[in-house]
């Protein structure tokens, strides 16, 4: 088995025809290559060059060699180039995975943000339910998964990367938008939409109007933020959504307001404990822990 640098050796003396040029252009002595031309053939158990008055006249054998080996030494090039641009994060996969309300508007804009300095990034983006994301990650289907609910599993490493609250989105033409805040009782007295009492974020907002003292009652029932937007953009309601749904692309018809008393909730991101965690999804939690952090504003009009 030939080894690069002896077909880097051999290579040189082809082109160059004399071992002194292919040692000068290699930087190594002449001794050196004319013992490596000899071992080289001895390891093929043919000749490769003809001597004649002073100079290697190469073989038919030596030109096949030589020409393979420059594709060899072209792709060698090339996995360099990638070695670097992965090292440099400008290249890469980045597969991801969100429950809609972070992976509808926010993520795909943070992805298309991280895209401007990653030329060769190639990214993908799944969307489902706290429960799919778990399975997305332990299968390995999906390096990264984003949340506003923990996802628990034992295989998985969770992270909270920023904060933020639920607010009450509706329409700009509500009467609740001349208020600085909304208290929880005052969902109770405007159509309302809101999540089921099974799913973690109807079981959350329970737990808070059970804190004041109030049961929570609602007009529209749904699962996802997404689908509650949609609603209050069409002018069915209100909705207690979370913050980061309404970060990023503008919402047409639709502000925000702080709801008290407060509830804070979080964007976790999770990884999986039984694959390696890839350079590029490093570099893209701490761009989107940075853009969030400088995006971040709750209270603004969308």
């Amino acid at each position: 088995m030939l080894r690069l640098r002896q077909l880097e050796m051999l290579c040189a003396v082809v082109e160059l025809g004399t071992t002194s040029g292919a040692a000068e252009a290699l930087g190594v002595s002449q001794p050196a290559v004319s013992n490596m031309i000899r071992h080289i053939e001895d390891l093929v158990g043919f000749s490769l060059f003809r001597r004649e008055k002073g100079r290697l006249t190469p073989t038919p054998e030596a030109l096949h060699i030589a020409q393979e080996a420059q594709h060899l030494f072209a792709q060698q090039k090339r996995m360099d180039r990638i070695v670097q641009q992965i090292r440099g994060g400008t290249t890469g996969q980045l597969s991801l995975v969100a429950t809609p309300s972070i992976g509808n508007v926010l993520l795909p804009e943070l992805v298309t943000r991280f895209m401007q300095t990653k030329s060769r990034l190639k990214p993908s983006i799944e969307l489902g339910s706290v429960d799919e994301v778990i399975q997305y990650l332990v299968s390995g289907r999906s390096e990264l998964g984003f949340s506003i609910t923990p996802p628990r599993h034992s295989a998985l490493n969770v992270q909270s990367l920023a904060e933020g609250q639920m607010v009450c989105a509706m329409p700009t033409d509500h009467d609740l938008a001349h208020a600085r805040f909304v208290r929880l009782v005052d969902l109770n007295h405007v159509k309302h939409i809101s999540y089921g009492t099974s799913t973690p974020l109807g079981q959350m907002i329970d737990q808070a109007f059970s804190r004041q003292g109030i049961e929570r009652r609602y007009d529209c029932e749904v699962r996802h933020t997404s689908t509650a937007l949609e609603l209050v953009s069409a002018g069915a309601g209100v909705a207690l959504v979370d913050s980061f749904a309404l970060q990023g692309t503008a919402r047409g018809g639709i502000i925000s307001r702080p709801i008290e008393p407060t509830l804070p909730v979080r964007l976790y991101g999770t990884t999986s404990k039984l694959f390696p965690t890839s350079q590029m999804v490093r570099l893209f939690q701490q761009f989107l822990q940075n853009a969030l952090d400088t995006d971040a504003d709750p209270d603004k009009s969308t």
